[in-house]
């Protein structure tokens, strides 16, 4: 039976509304975490998630079966479980700036 391999590794940037400084340092490994555990919940592989005090970068596998868009669209969804889940974060939900970069997989060591 034939099957479809592909691996696409994506680098996807997030800012806040204004880039304005609203995730303090003392819940970046929290939040970080929930990005990563939204990324699995999607069938992605986040094998880096990062950031400051006004962007997170999230460096990640995109799922066989989902868009660029679809996967997006479910990160930024998520946002509204931010607010609930770490309170000091209300105001994330305007991300305004988003890039996207596709990574080569030459160089790369997963």
């Amino acid at each position: 039976m034939a099957q479809s391999l592909s691996k696409i590794l994506l680098h996807l940037v997030f800012s806040t509304k204004n880039r304005a400084n609203i995730i303090p340092n003392a819940i970046e490994n929290k939040l970080h975490a929930y990005l990563a555990g939204v990324c699995r919940a999607n069938g992605s592989n986040a094998f880096r998630v990062g950031g400051t005090a006004n962007h997170v970068h999230i460096a990640c596998t995109l799922p066989r079966t989902m868009t660029i868009s679809k996967l997006l669209e479910e990160i930024k969804k998520s946002s509204y479980g931010l607010r609930i889940n770490i309170p000091t974060v209300k105001t994330f939900h305007g991300k305004r700036v988003m890039v996207l970069f596709l990574l080569d997989n030459l160089n790369w060591k997963l």
